[in-house]
């Protein structure tokens, strides 16, 4: 194991998994996600609006 632990490695181990299926094409690899994201485009979110929220005020300072 390295110094950058076992998330990282197993991050790591993944993508190197992905990439060794698509034989290591990232254009392949993209056009597979893009096959996917047809597949299910009923629930993939294309935009997300955000409401902008009152401004807080300050609070008063303690004593």
């Amino acid at each position: 194991m390295s110094a950058d632990g076992p998330i990282v490695e197993e991050v790591r181990q993944r993508r190197h998994e992905i990439s060794e299926r698509f034989g290591h094409d990232l254009k392949a690899y993209a056009e597979h996600l893009k096959r996917v994201e047809e597949k299910y485009r009923d629930q993939v979110v294309s935009q997300i609006t955000v409401v902008p929220s009152t401004p807080r005020q300050p609070s008063p300072p303690r004593a």
